[in-house]
């Protein structure tokens, strides 16, 4: 990992406390950026579902190194102000070359059995620009207050249907997308290594590729810190459930293990 991070910490933590999401530029050194995308390929190679490309840190390999040494894990607790931070899965997200379907506008943390603060870290190893699928967010709001509903995709990440259609915790999201002009929405272009950090109940979207030459290869790791606790009366992924846990108790087990500090 580059130092670049501790020279603007305090910045980066307000402005993160602030919208729910900070880029952070040059973060990851090459080695790193290499390990990433080696392993990405072998990845792709095996066809699986864009979304369902997810907790590959569980099996020895590039993706289990980076979380547990790359020290992605310190980052975070330096951003988020915590002592310890824990890792809950990765995902890798490739749009290749004419996958021109926006990922529809969502947010993260009510798929997941997880109360409290969430940050992800969102790494590009291309260069991402609008034109490529660079990720759109609505500062601030994470902190609206609301759970919006799941809903499943399809294999290219726009909207087919809700989820959890009768539970009342959730309420259905606006459609910011027709409604774009009423709201503030901020994206950045990147730079291989960049890394966006985002709370889990930020609304957030990705462009399509509208490109014929340029992949789009980002991958993410989320993470628990300091307040994170089980709460497996939300969500709808039973493959993050734990049974060693109960509900209310703090986000930290064989599942989630933590990679940096002490609980």
């Amino acid at each position: 990992m580059s130092n670049q991070l501790t020279k603007d910490v305090l910045e980066w933590r307000s402005d993160y406390k602030r919208d729910g999401v900070v880029m952070i530029p040059k973060v990851l050194n090459d080695h790193w950026l290499e390990v990433l995308r080696e392993a990405i390929e072998v990845q792709v190679a095996k066809g699986i579902r864009y979304f369902a490309n997810r907790n590959m840190r569980m099996e020895s390999g590039g993706f289990q190194d980076f979380c547990l040494h790359s020290g992605i894990g310190r980052i975070v607790a330096d951003l988020a102000g915590s002592p310890f931070t824990s890792l809950i899965f990765d995902q890798m997200f490739v749009k290749e070359v004419g996958t021109k379907t926006r990922t529809g506008w969502h947010t993260d943390q009510p798929y997941w059995p997880i109360g409290g603060p969430i940050m992800s870290t969102w790494i590009a190893l291309d260069h991402v620009d609008a034109d490529n699928g660079a990720l759109e967010f609505i500062p601030g709001s994470h902190a609206w207050g609301k759970k919006y509903r799941p809903f499943t995709t399809d294999e290219l990440g726009a909207f087919k249907e809700y989820l959890a259609v009768d539970d009342p915790q959730y309420c259905d999201m606006p459609d910011f997308e027709a409604d774009r002009d009423q709201y503030k929405i901020v994206s950045w272009d990147m730079e291989p290594g960049d890394i966006l950090a985002f709370d889990g109940f930020i609304a957030h979207s990705a462009h399509g590729n509208r490109t014929s030459t340029r992949r789009r290869r980002g991958y993410a790791v989320r993470f628990a810190v300091d307040g994170a606790v089980y709460q497996p009366d939300q969500g709808v992924a039973p493959w993050l459930n734990d049974k060693t846990l109960s509900p209310g108790d703090r986000l930290v087990s064989a599942t989630f293990p933590i990679v940096y500090g002490a609980a």
